[in-house]
């Protein structure tokens, strides 16, 4: 892959954007990359947990709009500018939990992939923007959608209209990423929270994966928790772990450590 990276171990996969030269920008070729890497991550068990990252302290400048335009130009410019929204759409839909890892500029259609995942987790260098207003297109990719689920209409409208830059202490107030990391311990913390949640059970995870799914959509239905629940009690992986959590956390007669 030219401008993806990928890794996989542990039931962790690292899926990096690498054009460091125009700070990982997204290009139509790399938006189709990342739609096949999703695809094939999507169709196997091994991996529980999916990291979004960028090359060189850099998570994403945005649309590489110069790449952009001379595709749009040709005869199929409608599958060129939907190219955003599948990839989106690619990561929203993993089965996997997805957690985007940024540091440096997330900027527009960057930031609407990072929004598309489960966790966003930030170094406290990270730089927020949605220019596209300034630069005389509308935010696309189905990036108002996600913007206005993680921090609520008025401020999306805010951030969308002024075009204003922000900082990763004012993405934390807003909800917009869950942690900010001190930039010199980022890969740690970003590895430490990948391989937390890869250790619990495979068939937990995806039933997470599935509420939150069902309640983006406005379908989720709390009576299928129950099912899950027994579903839970009859998986061995879950019933170790249970059984594991238990036997390090209860003393005799019931008392919790």
């Amino acid at each position: 892959m030219a401008d993806l990276r990928f890794s996989s171990t542990d039931g962790v996969a690292r899926v990096v954007f690498d054009r460091p030269g125009v700070l990982n920008a997204l290009s139509p070729s790399l938006l189709e990359e990342l739609i096949e890497v999703c695809a094939g991550i999507g169709r196997g068990d091994s991996t529980k947990v999916v990291v979004f990252e960028g090359a060189e302290n850099c998570f994403s400048a945005g649309a590489d709009l110069p790449a952009f335009l001379a595709e749009l130009s040709g005869s199929d410019a409608h599958a060129v500018a939907d190219l955003g929204r599948r990839a989106t759409n690619a990561i929203a839909e993993l089965p996997q939990i997805t957690v985007a890892g940024i540091r440096g500029h997330c900027v527009g259609g960057a930031l609407v992939l990072a929004g598309a995942c489960d966790v966003r987790v930030a170094g406290d260098d990270a730089r927020f923007a949605i220019p596209e207003l300034d630069a005389g297109i509308p935010l696309a990719w189905g990036g108002m959608a996600h913007l206005v689920r993680l921090v609520g209409e008025t401020l999306a409208a805010d951030l969308v209209l002024s075009c204003r830059p922000f900082g990763a202490d004012e993405a934390l107030r807003a909800s917009l990423i869950s942690r900010m990391v001190p930039a010199n311990q980022f890969e740690r913390e970003l590895g430490s929270l990948a391989a937390n949640i890869a250790r619990k059970p495979l068939s937990v995870l995806r039933t997470t994966k599935r509420q939150l799914l069902a309640i983006r959509s406005g379908a989720f239905d709390p009576r299928a928790d129950a099912d899950a629940m027994l579903s839970a009690l009859e998986d061995p992986e879950a019933l170790e772990i249970g059984r594991e959590y238990i036997s390090q956390r209860i003393r005799p007669k019931g008392t919790v450590r």
